[in-house]
């Protein structure tokens, strides 16, 4: 009973540390990492070889090789232009502005790191949300969780799909034919959401409607497109890396290549024919996220050889009764209410040795969709979610400090923190989680 303890107050603390903001996530996780090796050699559970072992390389391969054509095309400046001319088609009306970038939100995330797609997207609504004199909240939070959606619809849109696609030995047509239609439903059920709640969203704002008089003033000039620099070259050099890495995935079951080649390969041609500086090159590859990931690993494989996660799945059996529905739908909805407080890549890398235990007597690929729509609803639950929640957070900071003039465009005490996000974003992971329980009804086996 020692072991396991200590084993989840050594878990818990890293967390803790990662919650308060105030150290390098990658530091502390590979800090977190190394100190289960000691105490697993020192207290005799957990090995170098076993450590080694619990890393997930092609995880690792993919985010590198996926992570230089996210980090290509977001270079060549294509996103901006395609953004600041959805921004264009606006015409400044208020839903119709929430509505169109939560669609190019979703759309970039199916192909590129939902993360990227953030941090070139989030600037354009920003200043659009600025120019059209509405609350940017509202408009944010859903681009955050369209994000989290096109992440989760693909087997590259996001880490814990890249994470599931290894653990599970999956392919990009497994997650199109898994994952695809239930994230669609999810997308509209997230608009509808928000349509419900419409007055409240622009309560206070004198909206301009779609081609009125003071739109075209704003909105129908397109020399703003001037200021974004397209690198041509990029764009068909990140386009081309983009399409034949997806041609490769496609092909990856049928030549029985693994898809993490496939991203390697891509990675490094990125790298030899991109032009990238030295200094950009720990972002562009990935190597952060790579540490951070190595890091996460380690402890997981550690808990693991604690016997906490054999906990976890003792668990799940006696909530479910051993019934493989069940047993589905309570990871479903465990991994979902778990997922707010670890971060979507950790929770997933939490449970996928429970759901590779659960995978051994439940046939087909329920278990992997189950696992990543209860992530998905957790991630979309609060800021601590997903990545993207910090990114929009610090992204939204900056640009009051900027411009202070945005806050009169803000009800009091509605600015983007935990508390405001959560009063959406609860409400949504409760939608998500039941229509997703549906959906596991129905293609349990």
């Amino acid at each position: 009973m020692l072991i396991p303890t200590l084993a989840v107050l050594l878990f818990v603390t890293i967390f803790w540390l990662m919650f308060l903001g105030k150290y390098d996530r990658r530091i502390i996780v590979l800090v977190g990492g190394t100190l289960f090796v000691v105490f697993g050699v020192l207290l005799d559970f957990y090995t170098l070889k076993m450590a080694w072992q619990s890393i997930y390389f092609e995880t690792l391969a993919l985010i590198f090789g996926l992570t230089l054509i996210s980090s290509t095309l977001a270079k060549s400046g294509y996103f901006q232009v395609l953004a600041e001319r959805v921004a264009i088609y606006s015409r400044g009306d208020g839903w119709l502005i929430l509505v169109l970038f939560s669609l190019i939100t979703y759309f970039f995330s199916l192909f590129v790191n939902n993360l990227a797609t953030m941090v070139v997207i989030l600037p354009v609504t920003l200043k659009l949300c600025k120019r059209a004199a509405i609350n940017p909240v509202p408009v944010v939070i859903a681009q955050i969780v369209a994000s989290n959606l096109g992440g989760a619809s693909t087997m590259i849109g996001d880490f814990p799909n890249m994470i599931i696609s290894t653990a599970g030995d999956l392919h990009f047509l497994d997650f199109i034919g898994g994952m695809m239609v239930p994230t669609l439903i999810l997308l509209a059920v997230t608009l509808l959401y928000f349509q419900s709640r419409r007055k409240e969203i622009f309560a206070g704002t004198n909206l301009r409607k779609s081609g009125g008089d003071n739109s075209v003033d704003l909105f129908s000039n397109t020399g703003i497109l001037a200021e974004i620099q397209v690198d041509r070259s990029l764009v068909r050099l990140g386009t081309v890396a983009l399409f034949l890495t997806l041609g490769g995935f496609l092909l990856a079951e049928l030549l029985a290549i693994p898809p993490a080649v496939i991203a390697l390969l891509s990675g490094f041609v990125l790298l030899a024919m991109a032009g990238f500086q030295k200094k950009e090159l720990f972002v562009v590859t990935g190597s952060g996220d790579i540490l951070f990931f190595i890091g996460l690993f380690i402890m997981v494989g550690g808990l693991q050889a604690a016997g906490v996660l054999d906990s976890i799945s003792w668990l799940i059996n006696q909530v479910s009764g051993g019934k493989p529905l069940f047993e589905l739908l309570a990871l479903l909805w465990i991994s979902g209410l778990v997922t707010p407080f670890l971060n979507a890549g950790p929770a997933t890398a939490f449970f996928i040795p429970v759901a590779n235990e659960l995978s051994g007597f439940i046939p087909g690929d329920a278990v992997w969709w189950a696992l990543s729509l209860g992530v998905l609803a957790g991630s979309s639950a609060s800021l601590t979610g997903a990545t993207a929640g910090s990114i929009a957070t610090s992204q939204m900071d900056e640009h009051i400090k900027q411009n202070p003039e945005v806050l009169r465009n803000i009800p009091q005490n509605r600015r983007l923190d935990f508390r405001e996000y959560n009063r959406w974003g609860r409400p949504i992971m409760g939608l998500f989680l039941g229509i997703s329980s549906l959906y596991i009804i129905l293609i349990s086996p």
